[in-house]
């Protein structure tokens, strides 16, 4: 199975109104938007899933 999750994120409008927002999509299928999330919470969603922390230890 491939399962692909989108990631975008508006910050232009301040800090209280940013937004992040969760596509997936999968072949031969249009993207969906499975999430959003606002504000704060949505920037550190944004930090949690970009700053490199070195990886998944198993």
């Amino acid at each position: 199975m491939v399962d692909s999750l989108i990631i975008s994120i508006d910050t232009t409008n301040g800090k209280d109104n940013t937004v992040l927002i969760v596509g997936r999509k999968k072949p031969t299928q249009e993207m969906e938007i499975i999430n959003a999330f606002q504000g704060e919470e949505a920037l550190k969603l944004y930090s949690q899933l970009t700053v490199k922390n070195g990886g998944v230890k198993s």
